[in-house]
Order: structure tokens, then C-alpha cells, then sequence
């Protein structure tokens, strides 16, 4: 490495052609747009919304730029780059790609065989077992914390097969830790809306412990960053504390705007059910009212 540090075209100029990742997200981006087409000539009357699809989109792009872009060659030396990835994954990707609701374009654009096979997949043992609350927190608790504070994150950073599977798994365990808190599609668990608030705000409490824990350690955590942090780069301490915060600060923004979200989709709700009470009171009290006249109109007599 150079001693002075690269310019912007330096910086900007590696990207990961890693062929699985390419291919697979392009694969699920084709995938879905398709559907998404073929439900907008089949049912224009009601089509899946274009923000769900702009969402699903968003999170296929921010999943390319942890695994493919410059991001990921220099999380491989900096911790600050990895941890920045290790937040689009985790935090971000997911709940894009569910606010897309994927299941569901699927299960409306599939025939009578594939909506039996789609429902045999959701309400199966497997899924409802992952996404039960309590499990796909401890999931996304436990993968999160390994991946960001063992050696297994020098270890990802050496090697590209673990490099790949950190990836994938937090990815895969951030899917399931959103899916009960935005329940977007058809689940096995819709908790309700203060469950789901609660769901979410004890994780962002746990992360803003951890975090804090961490932050105040005077000692590097991963040996293999500190040693090889690029001659440019900051101190090994600089570099700890700038992931840590980036981990903190970000996470505790997309918690915070999740937590708006679930509690606007709440007070909806609330609103909508009150609504429905009204009119349902409304409309037995205008047949109570039928009722009497009818009455009346018989026995000439007010009763």
C-alpha cells in the first residue's frame, strides 16, 4: 500500500466481480420485475403498488453495494468499511426487500399449484419455527454479534468462501428478524402492533448496550484489522471506534424509523377499526330503529 492515501478514482476503482452474488441478485431482480409486469397487464385494476416495487429494488441495489462494490474490498482491511457493510446488510437490505412484499407478487401471480406450494412453504414447521419472534431475534442477536466481534470477522476478512457465507447468513438472518416486525406478507406470527413496537425496540436497545460496551474498550478487538490496516488508513483504535459508531448511530436511525413506521401503521389501523366499529354501531342502531317503527306502525301506538 502506498504511504499517502489513494485518490478517488483509487478508491472507487474495486469493485467485486463475484459471479454467485452477480448473478444471483440479478436473477431475483429479473424475477420479481417480471412478475411485477405481468400482474400490472393482468389486473390493472389492482396492481402491486409501484412504491413496493421501487422499495424491493432499493434493496436489491444496496445489497450489490455491500457484497460488489468498492465497499466490500475495503472492508477487507478496514474495519469501519466492513462494519458499513455489515449495516447495509443487516439493517437496511431487509426491510426494503420486505416493504416490497415479494410473497405476495408471487402468490398473486401463481396459479392455483404454485399459491398451494407458496402456502406450504410459509405455514410450514421450518419457517414458523425461524420466524417465531423470540427465535428470529435470538437468530439475528446471536449471527450479528459473532460475525461483528469474534475472530470470525478476521477471518471473513481473509478468506472469500467465509467472506461469502457472512454475507449471505446475515442477510438471510436479517430477513427473519424483519419479517415479524414489518409483517408485509403472509406470515406464520403477525404479532400485534405494540408487540411489534416492543419487538424492535429491545433490539435497539440491545445493540445500543453492546455498542456502547465496545466503544469504551481501549484495546483492538480484531488483531487481524490492526495489523493490517492500509499505511494510509487511521489508527487501530480510530478505526474501531469509527465502526462501532457507524454500527450505533445508523442502527439506532433505521430502528428509530422503523419503530415511526410500526406505530403510524398502528395508529391506521386503530383508526380504520374504530371506523368499522362506528358504522357497525351505527347500522344496528338504524335497524333498532326500523324495528320500533315497524312496531308502531302496527299497533298505531308509540311504544
Amino acid at each position: 500500500m502506498p504511504e499517502s492515501a489513494p485518490g478517488i478514482g483509487e478508491l472507487l476503482s474495486h469493485f467485486s466481480w463475484d459471479l454467485p452474488w452477480i448473478a444471483g441478485l440479478a436473477l431475483v431482480a429479473w424475477l420479481y420485475l417480471r412478475a411485477f409486469r405481468r400482474l400490472s397487464r393482468s389486473n390493472p385494476r389492482i396492481p402491486h403498488p409501484a412504491w413496493k416495487a421501487a422499495s424491493f429494488i432499493s434493496g436489491i441495489v444496496v445489497v450489490a453495494a455491500a457484497v460488489l462494490s468498492p465497499l466490500e474490498h475495503w472492508g477487507n482491511q478496514l474495519l469501519w468499511a466492513n462494519f458499513t457493510g455489515f449495516l447495509a446488510i443487516t439493517m437496511l437490505a431487509p426491510p426494503l426487500l420486505l416493504l416490497g412484499s415479494p410473497l405476495t407478487l408471487a402468490f398473486r401471480v401463481s396459479n392455483p399449484q404454485g399459491r398451494g406450494r407458496l402456502r406450504q412453504f410459509y405455514r410450514g414447521r421450518v419457517m414458523a419455527a425461524l420466524t417465531f419472534p423470540v427465535v428470529s431475534w435470538l437468530l439475528f442477536a446471536v449471527a450479528t454479534y459473532l460475525w461483528q466481534f469474534t475472530t470470525l470477522t478476521d477471518d471473513a476478512a481473509a478468506n472469500v468462501f467465509i467472506r461469502d457465507a457472512q454475507q449471505l447468513s446475515l442477510l438471510a438472518v436479517g430477513l427473519l428478524f424483519w419479517m415479524p416486525a414489518l409483517c408485509t406478507d403472509p406470515v406464520r406470527w403477525r404479532i400485534p402492533y405494540p408487540l411489534r413496537a416492543l419487538y424492535v425496540f429491545v433490539e435497539m436497545t440491545h445493540k445500543g448496550l453492546f455498542g456502547g460496551m465496545f466503544l469504551s474498550m481501549a484495546s483492538a478487538i480484531h488483531p487481524g484489522f490492526a495489523v493490517g490496516l492500509p499505511a494510509w488508513g487511521p489508527s487501530a483504535m480510530t478505526d474501531q471506534r469509527m465502526a462501532i459508531l457507524i454500527l450505533w448511530i445508523g442502527g439506532n436511525l433505521i430502528f428509530l424509523v422503523a419503530l415511526i413506521g410500526i406505530i403510524v401503521r398502528w395508529v391506521r389501523y386503530e383508526s380504520r377499526a374504530t371506523a368499522r366499529t362506528d358504522l357497525q354501531l351505527e347500522k344496528a342502531r338504524a335497524a333498532k330503529r326500523r324495528h320500533r317503527a315497524a312496531i308502531e306502525s302496527v299497533f298505531h301506538r308509540p311504544v
